[in-house]
């Protein structure tokens, strides 16, 4: 796998391993369209030997000037346990760096990504036991640069 920055091009695929890995809890196509051009540093690929998207990672500024948001890490299944995941999340966090001093997200307790966003230095700085709706929980985990 290579890891490079998303593309126009890229973005039906995009949507394609949105709607494979979330279902029907997905950002709608056009979303990723906005997010390209509000936030191509921070819109990362992991890319297959044919150069077709494999997976991605998204990330958005917050409204603390200091603070950024990972808003999405998706990765085909038939990619994942081969540490594409892990490389695709340390590219964006590299890119994010520069503007901020904590980057967060959400991840459903029950995900294995869990357990690899602490591995990455991660921290447990809330839960939500409702955050998509009932019975829709999340943790809120927080990154600080080192």
């Amino acid at each position: 796998m290579q890891l490079r920055q998303a593309r126009l091009s890229d973005l039906p695929a995009v949507f394609a391993i949105e709607q494979a890995v979330f279902g029907s809890h997905v950002y709608p196509d056009f979303f990723f369209r906005q997010a390209l051009d509000l936030w191509p540093d921070w819109f990362w690929l992991a890319v297959d030997e044919t150069g077709a998207p494999a997976g991605y990672a998204l990330g958005a500024p917050s409204q603390r000037p200091d603070e950024l948001w990972l808003l999405s890490l998706a990765l085909l299944p038939s990619c994942r346990g081969r540490g594409t995941g892990k490389a695709l999340m340390q590219a964006a966090l590299r890119a994010m760096q520069p503007r901020a001093r904590y980057v967060r997200l959400t991840v459903d307790p029950a995900n294995p990504a869990a357990g690899m966003y602490r591995k990455l230095g991660f921290a447990e700085i809330g839960r939500d036991a409702d955050y998509f709706g009932p019975g829709e929980a999340r943790l809120l985990l927080e990154w600080q640069p080192g």
